[in-house]
Protein backbone atom coordinates (compact mmCIF):
# COMPACT_ATOMS: atom_id res chain seq x y z
CA UNK A 1 0.00 0.00 0.00
CA UNK A 2 1.04 3.58 -0.56
CA UNK A 3 -0.07 6.98 0.64
CA UNK A 4 -2.94 8.42 -1.41
CA UNK A 5 -2.84 12.10 -2.32
CA UNK A 6 -6.46 12.90 -3.20
CA UNK A 7 -6.75 15.63 -5.85
CA UNK A 8 -10.50 15.37 -6.41
CA UNK A 9 -13.37 13.53 -4.76
CA UNK A 10 -17.02 13.11 -5.70
CA UNK A 11 -19.90 10.84 -4.80
CA UNK A 12 -22.41 9.11 -7.05
CA UNK A 13 -25.40 7.30 -5.54
CA UNK A 14 -23.60 7.11 -2.20
CA UNK A 15 -20.40 5.66 -3.68
CA UNK A 16 -17.26 7.77 -3.18
CA UNK A 17 -15.00 8.25 -6.22
CA UNK A 18 -11.43 9.51 -5.93
CA UNK A 19 -8.82 10.84 -8.34
CA UNK A 20 -5.33 11.22 -7.00
CA UNK A 21 -1.63 10.60 -7.10
CA UNK A 22 0.69 8.28 -5.30
CA UNK A 23 3.90 6.37 -5.69
CA UNK A 24 3.24 2.89 -7.02
CA UNK A 25 6.27 0.91 -5.80
CA UNK A 26 5.51 -2.26 -7.78
CA UNK A 27 8.07 -1.65 -10.54
CA UNK A 28 5.62 0.61 -12.33
CA UNK A 29 5.82 4.21 -13.49
CA UNK A 30 2.09 4.62 -12.71
CA UNK A 31 1.48 7.65 -10.51
CA UNK A 32 -2.20 8.52 -10.99
CA UNK A 33 -5.11 6.50 -9.67
CA UNK A 34 -8.87 6.38 -9.76
CA UNK A 35 -10.57 4.59 -6.89
CA UNK A 36 -14.21 4.03 -5.98
CA UNK A 37 -16.21 2.34 -3.27
CA UNK A 38 -16.63 2.49 0.47
CA UNK A 39 -13.46 1.57 2.34
CA UNK A 40 -11.26 1.71 -0.77
CA UNK A 41 -8.85 4.01 1.07
CA UNK A 42 -7.63 2.54 4.32
CA UNK A 43 -6.35 5.26 6.63
CA UNK A 44 -5.24 7.39 3.69
CA UNK A 45 -3.53 4.46 1.97
CA UNK A 46 -4.37 2.76 -1.33
CA UNK A 47 -3.39 -0.62 -2.69
CA UNK A 48 -0.72 -0.64 -5.38
CA UNK A 49 -2.33 -3.09 -7.81
CA UNK A 50 -5.35 -2.80 -10.10
CA UNK A 51 -8.68 -4.26 -9.05
CA UNK A 52 -11.97 -3.49 -10.77
CA UNK A 53 -15.44 -4.46 -9.59
CA UNK A 54 -18.76 -2.70 -10.08
CA UNK A 55 -18.95 -1.20 -6.58
CA UNK A 56 -15.28 -1.18 -5.51
CA UNK A 57 -11.97 -0.75 -7.25
CA UNK A 58 -8.73 1.07 -7.84
CA UNK A 59 -6.89 1.53 -11.12
CA UNK A 60 -3.42 2.99 -11.67
CA UNK A 61 -2.45 5.05 -14.72
CA UNK A 62 0.77 6.44 -16.15
CA UNK A 63 -1.04 9.16 -18.09
CA UNK A 64 -2.89 11.84 -16.10
CA UNK A 65 -5.37 12.52 -18.93
CA UNK A 66 -6.30 8.84 -19.12
CA UNK A 67 -6.89 8.77 -15.37
CA UNK A 68 -9.02 11.92 -15.51
CA UNK A 69 -11.07 10.45 -18.36
CA UNK A 70 -11.82 7.34 -16.30
CA UNK A 71 -12.67 9.48 -13.26
CA UNK A 72 -15.09 11.52 -15.39
CA UNK A 73 -16.75 8.36 -16.72
CA UNK A 74 -17.27 7.00 -13.21
CA UNK A 75 -18.89 10.27 -12.12
CA UNK A 76 -21.52 9.85 -14.87
CA UNK A 77 -22.66 6.37 -13.85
Amino acid sequence: MTRANILEKSEVKGVPIYFGTGVNPVNSPAQFFVAWGKGVLEGGLIRTFNSEQADYGFLWFIDEDEALERYSLLKQI
